[in-house]
């Protein structure tokens, strides 16, 4: 039989807890009673009947003898002044016989028999025998047993190291909101979510949160740390699987949102999610970087990415909830005893939870950080909200030595890396700067970051949270690095488009001025990592073009006649044979707009590299290849061109038709919405071309099943956009008087020290 752990409720868990399974066992609305500090009321009930209290004592690790005592002396003559009808209690002590029939004498009339005195063993007893309220309950459903096994004890379930170590403590603090309901209403009907929101909302948390809410439902949880290719290599059919993508366009706006095609990959991974029952993907990113990219990815405004997506904001914090995760942080948090008395204070938290800043990323930071070093936690907290950036500034520039710095400033440049990469990269910085540059020294340097400033997984090293990044890249734009020798350490093209790319965000003019001032350092770096397979940028979803368009735009940023020059040298033919044919076209198009490049050789090269499409569309129409001659029949009709597409467009119709004929011989299976995109291109060209007479019957077949396609995916989203509403309770929405009350009353917690 399941059991619950209701150790790991907070005080305030409890008490919602007792009022929902109490309101259901006596029949009557209880109500959670803001008490002042000698009413000795937790739930009340005044009605026809009388009054009902249910007083709660959260206490799982006191004995029965302490808990007797307490009320009897504590709360007996609260209960004589109030005189209320009946008295119940609720708590997590367990109770024996003899205990109940010592408190019903103490406590005679208000307790009108042992069957008013519920410890832990009788509270688990009537949740068991109400599944749905548990379910109800996110924090008390993760406390079951079972699902805790799950959690805990993952091997078997959640395949990674990182997110074995953050779910335990994430769990302990989480508090649900209006933001994690609509997040986890999209998972249950679409299997996709997609979490954007502010840095430090709780994207992270509330992703961690709906996989353990599946890990329940005995799904594996699997983490992508790289690209959306990783799911394929981890998919299993027949296993209930759900794949955590966290920052998946990147921590911050250093970083290209997606690699070539990924977003046509990503939206295919969606949509054969949402096909399988037993599969869930959740994703997380910041706000404004989802809408970066899809200024730029045409595809992530298509339904499948767009009716998954679900914000969290700032006002699904409200002041309840803002309170509640105050109170889990220093409740759960290593301060000592009275520095977590201080919050009882309504001077101390009301500032916090008021505040206009309010993070809870930046709540944890500061207590972490706070309770290692000593000082007054309360005021560092303010001071964090007012100004985010004190949290690392006095760490970084006060603190650290120079080689802990260091490498923080290259680790920057990477956003994460291999410890050997990183090391390597560091020695050339020390050896730069004339600093001693040994393993030794690295090494300390990195026991000195790892847990506060850095973490180290698997050999890999990366920033412990975004907003140290963020400071990182404020560091090197106030002009705090040694910036040249900085340049010379770098040993692979990433870093340098990550130190551009923070040059071209609004608040990088610092960094941008720097590159200026030692242009022809950077213009050296880039020239030599082109001619080194082992540092250049580009990869498999690469390809020369695409480097030597990145390379024209730091020309044009750096006013770099160099770099231009260099482009123009490198972009001349032959052209090698490969299949990015884009990628050529769109160097060419900024080519043609650049200031540096002579509008004469922008011609030749447009040119050139339209007779290399022209040609290779050719090539696969004689080779009878329909899909990959449309995709560059298409890619030439949008490209000024003197060749003409005539001389292709006859092989392209045989080709449809062919295409067409093998289709229709196909036993036709179930509709699935991933292949309307290929049916729709195939019957648009061939009536474009007035060809679909030539194979009537089999145009009619492929017809109809893109049609049938087609109204099955305008159904589901239309069933998706009338159905889809969250249902949130009215009385949890939020009302300043009663919050203020609820959390004053929560944070006087936080004096019992049991």
């Amino acid at each position: 039989m399941d059991s619950f752990d209701l150790g790991r409720l907070t005080d305030h868990d409890f008490e919602v807890v007792c009022r929902d399974l109490f309101s259901d066992v006596l029949g009557i609305p209880l109500e959670i009673f803001p008490r002042g500090r000698d009413r000795g009321i937790d739930l009340r009930y005044t009605g026809p009947s009388g009054t009902t209290v249910v007083q709660c004592k959260h206490w799982p690790r006191e004995t029965q003898t302490t808990l007797i005592r307490r009320l009897i002396k504590d709360e007996l003559p609260k209960v004589r002044a109030l005189a209320p009808d009946r008295y119940i209690v609720s708590t997590t002590v367990a109770l024996t016989v003899e205990g109940k029939e010592k408190l019903c004498r103490a406590f005679a009339p208000y307790v009108r028999g042992t069957g008013d005195l519920y410890g832990v063993d009788e509270i688990v007893a009537e949740l068991l025998r109400r599944p749905d309220l548990v379910r109800r309950h996110f924090r008390l459903w993760l406390s079951s047993t079972s699902v805790l096994q799950t959690v805990l004890n993952q091997d078997r379930y959640l395949r990674s190291s990182w997110l074995q170590k953050r779910l335990p403590g994430v769990a302990d603090t989480f508090v649900p909101h209006e933001g994690f309901e609509r997040a986890k209403q999209l998972l249950d009907t679409q299997q996709v979510c997609v979490i954007a929101g502010i840095p430090g909302v709780g994207k992270t948390t509330v992703a961690l949160m709906l996989a353990a809410w599946l890990m329940g439902n005995n799904y594996e949880i699997h983490e992508i740390s790289q690209d959306i290719n990783e799911i394929g290599t981890l998919w299993r059919d027949g296993s209930r699987q759900v794949f955590l993508y966290d920052d998946f366009l990147g921590s911050t706006a250093l970083e290209t949102p997606l690699n070539k095609n990924e977003d046509n990959r990503l939206l295919s991974v969606i949509r054969e999610i949402q096909e399988t029952p037993g599969k869930a993907l959740v994703l997380t990113t910041r706000d404004y970087l989802l809408e970066h990219a899809r200024l730029r990815h045409d595809r992530l405004v298509a339904p499948d990415v767009s009716d998954a997506v679900s914000v969290i904001r700032l006002t699904d914090l409200h002041r309840r909830v803002r309170g509640q995760i105050l109170y889990n942080h220093v409740h759960h948090s290593s301060l000592s005893p009275d520095d977590k008395r201080r919050f009882t204070d309504p001077k101390v938290w009301h500032p916090v939870v008021r505040h206009k800043n309010f993070n809870p990323r930046l709540v944890e930071e500061t207590l972490r950080l706070s309770a290692r070093r000593g000082q007054d936690v309360a005021a560092a907290m303010l001071e964090n909200l007012d100004d985010p950036r004190r949290v690392w500034e006095r760490i970084v520039e006060n603190e650290l030595t120079d080689e802990a710095v260091h490498l923080l400033e290259l680790l920057f440049a990477f956003g994460s890396a291999g410890l050997n990469e990183l090391e390597e990269s560091w020695r050339r910085y020390r050896t730069e700067v004339e600093r001693v540059a040994d393993g030794r020294t690295f090494r300390r340097a990195l026991q000195l970051l790892d847990g506060t400033m850095v973490s180290v997984e698997q050999g890999q090293v990366a920033f412990h949270n975004p907003s140290i990044e963020d400071y990182v890249r404020f560091h090197l734009d106030a002009g705090r690095a040694r910036f040249p020798e900085l340049l010379k350490a770098l040993v692979h093209e990433e870093q340098v488009h990550r130190i551009v790319s923070a040059a071209r965000m609004v608040d990088g003019t610092g960094i941008l001025a720097r590159l200026r001032e030692h242009e022809p350092t950077v213009a050296a770096i880039v020239q030599a990592m082109g001619d080194d397979v082992e540092t250049r940028l580009w990869d498999e979803n690469e390809s020369q073009p695409t480097r030597l368009e990145w390379v024209l735009e730091i020309a044009e940023l750096l006013d770099s006649a160099t770099l231009a020059a260099y482009v123009m040298r490198e972009a001349l033919p032959p052209f090698i044979h490969y299949e990015h044919f884009s990628h050529l076209e769109s160097l060419a198009d900024s080519l043609a707009v650049s200031p540096l490049v002579p509008s004469a050789y922008a011609e030749r090269f447009r040119e050139e590299a339209t007779d290399a499409i022209h040609s290779e569309l050719l090539e696969s129409v004689e080779a009878g290849d329909w899909y990959w001659s449309i995709a560059l029949y298409h890619q030439l009709r949008r490209t000024p061109s003197r060749a003409s597409r005539e001389q292709a467009t006859e092989g392209l119709v045989r080709n449809a038709l062919e295409e067409l004929r093998r289709l229709a011989a196909e036993p036709e299976r179930e509709p699935r919405i991933a292949y309307l995109e290929l049916l729709e291109e195939l019957v648009d060209f061939l009536l474009k071309q007035r060809a679909e007479n030539e194979l009537p019957e089999e145009f009619a077949v492929v017809y109809g099943r893109a049609q049938r396609v087609f109204a099955l995916r305008e159904a589901e989203r239309n069933k998706w956009l009338q159905e889809h509403r969250v249902q949130w309770d009215p009385s949890e929405r939020s009302d300043v008087a009663r919050d203020h009350a609820l959390v004053t009353a929560l944070m006087r917690k936080l004096n019992d020290t049991h």
